[in-house]
């Protein structure tokens, strides 16, 4: 069941982003919410999930919008894999964590796509990038995941009630 909702998450998640998140920039910059998917369940799911939806939702945005097939997978998946190897050791009900998370890895997807790209021959000027883009990214991703790690958390953390002896 589980495995159905988060399929309808990334389908969910990528017709929004490519219709109504355009009207919603900031400064002609769109959130990255496969990120934010990626790094919200990555932290509640597991290195596995995580690097499985970051696979799948990074080939479904290659397919439809980048240049070269498979850079945005490879990206999104190392992304959820590594994310996702924090999942036993991170206290998930903070939201300072995935903030955090969020942060760094909003940089680092930008700076290992920069270099993947460079080698693949696409020329990104760098400086107006970072400037224009990256840093502007960064802040609204991080924002932005605090509402959408809050409903997921509850999407997919059971709760349980312990009994035991004193």
């Amino acid at each position: 069941m589980q495995s159905l909702i988060i399929f309808i998450i990334i389908i969910v998640n990528f017709i929004l982003q490519s219709t109504i998140l355009q009207n919603l920039s900031i400064l002609g910059v769109i959130p990255n919410t496969t990120l934010i998917i990626v790094v919200s369940i990555a932290l509640l799911k597991g290195k596995r999930t995580g690097s499985i939806v970051g696979l799948g939702a990074g080939l479904l945005q290659d397919i439809i919008f980048s240049p070269t097939i498979g850079a945005n997978a490879f990206v999104y998946f190392f992304i959820g894999y590594l994310i996702g190897l924090s999942e036993q050791k991170v206290y998930k009900e903070s939201l300072f964590i995935p903030f955090i998370f969020t942060l760094i890895t909003t940089l680092a997807y930008h700076g290992v796509y920069y270099v993947l790209m460079y080698f693949l021959g696409v020329n990104i000027r760098f400086h107006f990038f970072l400037r224009d883009t990256i840093l502007i990214e960064t802040l609204y991703n991080s924002i932005l995941i605090l509402p959408i790690y809050k409903w997921f958390s509850n999407i997919f953390t059971v709760p349980s009630i312990k009994f035991g002896r004193r």
